[in-house]
């Protein structure tokens, strides 16, 4: 017989009475007073710190918070638990809100905010199948003391604030939330959302077409696309190849996974590139577009720890930043950190059956079932998933094993050389990362940190695999001692753009991004005569040239006819450089021009599906190269004819290209007007180095995904360190800084965040001095 066990999420049972009618509509109209809760008042900057608890702290000695006026906070500790403590306050402080959803959707307890949605109780049975916590608990055993105090710490820190503030953030009100006291396997189950594999993303969409009689030659092709990019290592090179309801929670789902986990840009320059004559970093990375941000700025002085950088919201560590002798950036490596495995062949005893208790607003608590397998957890077992009738499929993920990025990133702000940074990231594991770095002795590099199984070079060849292909591989599992790495290479600088890291003995991945990104920036990098400044560096972060976009127009001029190049529309196509800018005419010329198209193209081939946008504009170059005169032409004058109304109507790419300022509420039904603020008008494109992801159309829409926050580090001086938040610091709504940023954002302006303790100081808007409790 199969095993057993009940999977409840450790949490308030508080609508388990919820059983008679009358009770039900008391507790309806309860709810909806919550939902009708104003938004607080406006709260200047210093009003919103006086909530901040400075007083009878669970602190072993004092400690200092600076404020910078943005409300970037710098702490200055005598000890790593409180500086851990306090991190953990500061989080709360500015994040509560986000971080309690964030905490729900990383256990699949959606239905707890949202109520008895048919979809959303999909949505949290998939979420609890892939498991984002199973590891948790061995993670947390398996950590070394001083990361597993500082962990510890951190959650205290939350725990103080969430039970001891009295005003708590709207999204309690409104989501119904209560405090609930937060563990240090919770906040390890938000690293491992955040550690999402990408790959999963592209086998959605392969998995729903494997009845196509053409899906062999269809695999091919987008492994061969997701192979475009030229590796970093090659990238350096001097003589680098410049080459031109169901659907609805799915779309949840992959909209959930693609938020935590994307894509970026990084770049290091070595000394000899730069005014300052030392080495310079800078980062932006790209993730789904949402307010608050998912990143928080703060920087740490402890004794064992003296750092500024971004973190993301909820996790006690600095994912990118600059100590006194190193700074490090990095890109998602999109390795193949997970196998589907085919285990319809295995008896039912080797499963082990599990029960998943689903709170739900509103309405009755519910259970679902599914089952885990020796491979891992059955992801067929999840309604959303596009598998077969009787198929059985498991997820094997290094997810779902013991890796520890907390110590790894906590070890790696410590390092003082490139070797050290390598070694300390030994225990990381996901989401694998291409880690970009500079120090003050001069040192570049590239470290690639993941953990993966030595797969076979066929693997990619079948999307689900046979159990003993698996056994095979990871038994052998690789890690960052194993991956490639780039020193100072003699082009003096190194780049990332989710592109593979180097040369491997074994298949890294499948699906890297298309080539445009670490084309440009090689481009740039190598094209430059003058040397690199911070404002150099922040306008190529704020670059918006696609080169693939310009290779296909120049392509298409060479097979049209006379009447087509002196077509309105293509006059303005022929007369534009590239770029797309808010305010550029010509940008929207070539997008309403290109929509219809590449559609028109892909029916003609039987195969309108397969166009969705992506991969720059390589896809489209291939079609064009296989496409008859005749055809071709008749794509182009109709795409031409149906470009004229779209310009007619708009002026500029702007007008139709938007970036939506909006909290994740705004997508509720009815009240989610209340949490919609409006759209600006946003350059970039899919594949510009200012990513700013959009559906293939020229109607009004706005940025799915993209560049999310930056920054630049220059190793001359510890003070020269700039980030900026799309967004704000703050997720209290109406504070003075929740969005305060955004503008400084579109403008392509950073703000400076000092390392050094006095400059910090000196700049302070607000200082807090805790003071712990008397009997500590």
């Amino acid at each position: 017989m199969p095993r057993r066990r009940t999977v409840t999420p450790r949490g308030p049972r508080w609508l388990s009475w919820l059983r008679a009618p009358l009770v039900g509509l008391s507790a309806l109209a309860t709810a909806a007073c919550g939902l009708l809760t104003p938004l607080p008042e406006p709260t200047a900057l210093e009003d919103r710190l006086s909530a901040f608890p400075t007083a009878n702290l669970p602190l072993d000695g004092p400690v200092t918070v600076h404020w910078a006026p943005h409300q970037i906070p710098f702490i200055e500790a005598t000890s790593d638990a409180d500086a851990a403590f306090t991190l953990g306050l500061v989080h709360a402080h500015l994040r509560l809100g986000q971080m309690e959803t964030a905490r729900r959707l990383s256990q699949g307890r959606v239905a707890e905010m949202a109520g008895p949605i048919p979809f959303v109780l999909d949505l949290d049975h998939a979420l609890r199948v892939l498991g984002f916590d199973r590891a948790a608990p061995d993670i947390l055993a398996a950590m070394p003391e001083a990361s597993r105090t500082w962990l510890t710490r951190f959650t205290d820190g939350i725990n103080h604030y969430l039970m001891t503030v009295e005003d708590l953030p709207h999204d309690f009100a409104v989501l119904g939330l209560e405090r609930e006291p937060w563990r240090p396997e919770e906040i390890l189950t938000i690293g491992r959302l955040a550690g999402t594999d990408i790959n999963w993303l592209k086998w959605v969409g392969l998995l729903k077409q494997r009845d196509r009689p053409d899906f062999a030659t269809l695999l091919d092709r987008e492994l061969r696309y997701g192979g475009l990019a030229p590796s970093s290592a090659a990238a350096v090179s001097e003589a680098a190849d410049l080459r031109s309801g169901h659907d609805r929670a799915l779309t949840m789902l992959t909209a959930i996974l693609s938020g935590w986990g994307r894509g970026s840009n990084s770049l290091a320059l070595a000394g000899s590139r730069t005014a300052s004559g030392a080495p310079m970093i800078a980062s932006d990375p790209h993730l789904g577009v949402s307010q608050p941000n998912l990143w928080l700025i703060a920087g740490v002085k402890s004794p064992s720890l003296h750092v500024v950088g971004l973190m993301p919201v909820a996790l006690p560590l600095f994912a990118l930043g600059r100590t006194p002798d190193i700074a490090w950036g990095g890109t998602n490596m999109r390795a193949a950190s997970s196998d589907l495995v085919d285990v319809s062949d295995l008896p039912p005893d080797a499963f082990t059956r599990e029960t998943h208790a689903l709170g739900v607003r509103y309405w009755f608590d519910t259970e679902r079932e599914s089952r885990v397998s020796p491979y891992g957890p059955v992801l067929s077992d999840a309604p959303l998933l596009p598998f077969g009738e009787g198929e059985t499929v498991a997820l094997r993920w290094i997810g779902h094993t013991v890796t520890d990025e907390i110590t790894a990133l906590l070890q790696a702000a410590r390092t003082d050389s490139l070797e050290d940074f390598r070694a300390a990231l030994a225990p990381f594991g996901v989401s694998a990362q291409n880690f970009v770095y500079a120090d003050r002795s001069g040192t570049i590099g590239l470290v690639a940190a993941t953990q993966i199984p030595r797969r076979s070079a066929d693997a990619p060849t079948r999307l689900i695999q046979p159990p003993d292909a698996i056994a095979a591989w990871w038994e052998d599992i690789a890690s960052t001692a194993d991956m490639p790495m780039i020193a100072n290479p003699d082009a003096g600088f190194v780049a990332s753009a989710n592109n593979p890291p180097g040369a491997s003995p074994f298949p890294i991945g499948w699906f890297f991004s298309s080539p445009d990104r670490i084309e440009r920036l090689t481009e740039v990098v190598h094209g430059r005569e003058t040397p690199w400044t911070v404002d150099a560096l922040a306008d190529l972060q704020t670059d918006t040239l696609s080169r693939s976009a310009l290779a296909l127009r120049d392509a298409l001029a060479e097979r049209m006819d006379t009447t087509q190049t002196a077509h309105p529309v293509w006059r303005q196509i022929a007369a534009w450089d590239g770029r797309y800018d808010g305010n550029s005419r010509g940008a929207l010329a070539f997008q309403a021009f290109l929509a219809p198209f590449a559609a028109t193209l892909w029916e003609a081939l039987d195969r309108p599906q397969d166009w969705d946008g992506g991969d720059g504009k390589w896809r489209i170059l291939e079609v064009v190269g296989v496409t008859d005169d005749a055809a071709l032409g008749a794509a182009v004058q109709d795409a031409l004819a149906a470009a004229e109304a779209p310009l007619a109507e708009y002026e500029t790419w702007g007008d139709v290209h938007r970036l939506s300022i909006a909290t994740v509420l705004g997508t509720a039904p009815i009240i989610g007007g209340r949490y919609r603020f409006g759209t600006v008008p946003v350059g970039g494109g899919q594949e510009t180095l200012m990513k700013a992801a959009h559906p293939e159309t020229v109607e009004p829409h706005t940025v799915r995904y993209g560049a999310q926050t930056r920054h630049i580090s220059d190793m001359a001086d510890p003070d020269a360190n700039y980030f900026v938040l799309l967004g704000g610091q703050d997720g209290w709504f109406n504070s003075t800084t929740q969005f305060d940023q955004i503008d400084l954002w579109r403008q392509g302006t950073l703000v400076q965040v000092p390392l050094r303790p006095e400059t910090v100081a000196a700049g302070a808007a607000v200082t807090h001095h805790l003071r712990p409790t008397a009997t500590r």
